[in-house]
């Protein structure tokens, strides 16, 4: 048997150590999937009003249960006499904040692309009922890039970056009013969890 040098043994074992090493420090890509139900109090605003609060409750992973709260803003809206749909484009007028049971706080903002969004949020509304007054009573449908501020959160997740699709639909509601809208969502993409997360 030939013995191997002590010195090429060190220079072995000091690259798998480093090796290690650099893989156990990069940061890890974990799935991220959300459902839940919300409302806005006030209902949705039309393009040029002030953005208005809304909430949700529902599960995701990594949040567990969880409580979030922020503010839409409508940027747009167009009646299609083709389809008889109204489109436009949303997005959130405050940064939406999303708290787990323990009080970490995942902090994003939605539909924005000077907040990382790809695209701005789009909605489409489709008309169920004209009342007696003329008033339109519309279900929407809205889709939105969420957007993880890192600086901005809280607990395990300080420091998380990434996004995730959401898909939300709304039950009826009178387009311009104050009166409640009642939502649900679903969404999925991935977080980037920092060293040590």
């Amino acid at each position: 048997m030939i013995p191997f040098p002590r010195w090429k043994m060190s220079i072995a074992a000091l690259a798998m150590v480093v090796t290690l090493a650099g893989g156990a420090a990069q940061a890890q890509v974990k799935p991220f999937k959300i459902s839940g139900t919300g409302v806005a109090p006030s209902g949705l605003p039309l393009p040029g009003q002030e953005p208005r609060s809304h909430w949700s409750v529902g599960v995701a992973t990594h949040l567990g249960l969880y409580f979030g709260n922020g503010k839409v803003q409508t940027d747009s809206a167009a009646f299609d006499p083709a389809t008889g749909h109204i489109a436009g484009e949303f997005g959130s007028g405050s940064p939406y904040v999303f708290t787990a049971a323990n009080g970490d706080q995942l902090v994003c903002w939605y539909g924005r692309t000077d907040h990382g969004a790809a695209k701005p949020g789009t909605f489409e509304l489709t008309i169920v009922d004209i009342l007696a007054d003329g008033s339109l009573v519309v279900e929407a449908k809205f889709i939105a890039e969420f957007v993880v501020q890192p600086k901005d959160s809280t607990g395990k997740f300080a420091g998380v970056t990434g996004s995730w699709i959401m898909y939300a639909q709304s039950l009826p509601f009178v387009l311009g009013s104050d009166d409640p809208l009642f939502y649900s969502w679903e969404g999925a993409g991935s977080l980037k969890f920092p060293v040590g997360k």
